[in-house]
């Protein structure tokens, strides 16, 4: 089947701010055309999954505002809107003879509406592929390829006979002598987000593969044409979708106008398909918007110029920010501009340390933390306070006990770093300190252990129970608790003067830490609701740290109200 192309073009200047930086193209289109060929692959949930686009996820009050705005025709937004090529080959600026500088914008189209789903899917596959080659030759990890298999039998009515065939790849991979457990590993190192949505991609095209022919679906598993279309298109819009898709609403809305009834009511007399006269008069009534066009297709600039343009004016979500940067690109995309969006005062290395926690199936935190993105739990747990928590053991930094002065992370590294395995080859302290730290360091496996020893001890996963692991509202899973048990640890560690060289030393001196214990010690009704305020914390604090020296007898249960408990 031959698709539609259309190629647009438009009168256009083309400027280059420094020699090292890619053009910008300046010119301005009819908000639907630009809707016909941009894309606006948004970071949103779809069933289970993330998508990888780095747009938020679009808010209607603000469409419906930006309409209204727009219904005045004095009305003139001065911001372009920022769009970057998503293949040099489709979006092409033509000099004119003798004034370089001035020309004309060509980009080339193509009608996605007869494609299937199925098809749509296997080109966002492939689009991913040339992104990342290393895709193309991983293992397929066929536990979720199962579980997305069997989610399709109970959504879509597949045989229960359809099985799920061993990828080709992995055959090609262990006859060149790379095992399973080697493609695992190599698949846990990549932190971004990039690999998940790819083997959802191909978990989703085997789904539709054995979806009886005649059923052809628009959405699959909650991936559906639209979003996947937003991945093919020839641009990707950086900024300003909400200022697209207002313009577009107002004069979809002037249709409803007296003016726009009178001209589809002629048009209908002249014999003019209704559908084709309401895109005519749309077209001749909708707002020419400003664009700015960088002359640049890579993902990785892509992402750069988001941020970069969100953070210096709306800041975005810390977590949204946090998710978007440290899972839109593979490692080698983000290589380019890792030191740039850090010079531009981007906290990268925290965004990627926190969201291998929030993504890791060996992490105590997956799935608890909030992502900014449109259906996080309110009981999840706040970014700000992993990364609070994440400090204390990254940049052991910030060990300190509510109430009291001493830094106790930082006292014991001061004292103990030093004598740690995980940094032996480092030959001062800022290097050890950086060692550590790294995103992907030692500090991350201690981390790990740690609150995975604390979930197992005193959490359960009820989460009504007053100690869920997973409920931000209970005594356990909170800022103020997981930081006194943070603080604590550390405090511990430098009275005994112990050192961490594996995680069995975390096991070991966790168990002499928590000697006598008892594993109840949360779960039980405290009635406080307002947790982090300074009498609550400091209280908490002293009442653990005084049972946990002492644990003769759990603390009556209203001494953890400082009200009811005065």
């Amino acid at each position: 089947m031959n698709a539609k192309i259309t190629t647009y073009e438009y009168p256009a200047y083309r400027t280059q701010q420094t020699p090292a930086g890619k053009p910008l193209v300046l010119f301005a289109a009819r908000a639907t055309e630009i809707s016909d060929w941009v894309g606006v692959p948004q970071r949103s949930r779809l069933q289970d999954e993330q998508t990888i686009g780095f747009q938020r996820q679009e808010s209607k009050s603000r469409i419906r505002e930006l309409s209204s705005f727009y219904h005045d025709e004095r009305n003139v937004v001065q911001n372009p809107l920022l769009a970057a090529p998503q293949g040099l080959d489709l979006v092409e600026f033509v000099p004119q003879d003798g004034h370089p500088q001035f020309g004309t914008l060509r980009i080339t189209s193509r009608d996605f509406s007869g494609d299937s789903l199925l098809d749509l899917m296997k080109q966002v596959v492939q689009r991913l592929e040339l992104r990342v080659p290393s895709l193309a030759e991983m293992p397929l990890d066929q536990t979720r390829i199962a579980s997305i298999m069997e989610r399709g039998r109970v959504e879509h009515g597949l045989d229960d006979s359809t099985e799920v065939d061993e990828d080709e790849d992995v055959d090609e991979i262990n006859a060149a002598g790379v095992d399973d457990s080697d493609a695992a590993s190599v698949l846990l190192t990549d932190e971004t987000h990039i690999t998940d949505f790819y083997t959802e991609l191909r978990g989703r095209i085997k789904v539709l593969e054995a979806l009886d022919d005649s059923a052809k679906p628009e959405r699959i598993l909650g991936f559906d044409r639209t979003a996947m279309i937003s991945y093919l298109k020839p641009a990707m819009l950086v900024d300003g979708q909400h200022r697209l898709k207002g313009a577009v609403l107002a004069a979809e809305m002037l249709t409803e106008t007296d003016t726009g009834k009178e001209y589809l009511l002629k048009s209908a007399e002249l014999g003019m398909n209704p559908d084709e006269a309401s895109s005519s008069f749309i077209a001749d009534h909708v707002r020419q918007l400003p664009v700015s066009m960088l002359m640049d297709d890579s993902p990785s600039e892509h992402v750069f110029q988001f941020v970069v343009v969100n953070q210096k004016a709306t800041p975005l979500n810390k977590a949204l920010l946090g998710t978007i940067v440290s899972t839109s690109l593979s490692k080698e995309e983000l290589e380019p501009v890792a030191q740039r969006l850090k010079n531009a005062d981007i906290k990268l290395d925290d965004s990627q340390a926190i969201a291998y926690l929030t993504r890791s199936d060996d992490s105590p935190f997956k799935n608890l933390v909030q992502t900014g993105i449109a259906g996080d739990q309110n009981t999840s747990l706040q970014w700000s306070v992993l990364t609070g928590l994440v400090s204390i053991f990254r940049k052991l930094a910030g060990g300190k006990l509510y109430g009291e002065k001493n830094d106790w992370a930082r006292v014991w590294a001061k004292h103990h770093l030093e004598d740690s395995a995980f940094v032996a080859q480092c030959e001062t302290q800022e290097e050890r300190l950086a060692e550590w730290g790294r995103p992907d360091g030692p500090w991350r496996e201690v981390f790990v252990r740690f609150y995975s020893n604390v979930r197992d001890t005193f959490g359960s996963p009820d989460m009504e129970a007053s100690n869920a692991w997973g409920n931000s509202q209970r005594n356990l899973f909170n800022k103020v608790s997981l930081t006194i048990l943070a603080a604590d640890y550390f405090e511990y560690l430098r009275s005994q003067k112990k050192t961490l060289s594996s995680v069995g030393d975390v096991d070991a001196t966790m168990e002499s830490w928590l000697e006598d214990v008892s594993p109840a010690y949360f779960n039980r009704n405290w009635n406080v609701a307002k947790k982090d305020i300074p009498a609550v914390r400091n209280r908490w604090a002293k009442l653990w740290v005084d049972y946990r020296k002492n644990p003769e007898s759990l603390p009556k249960e209203s001494l953890y109200n400082p009200v009811s408990g005065a």
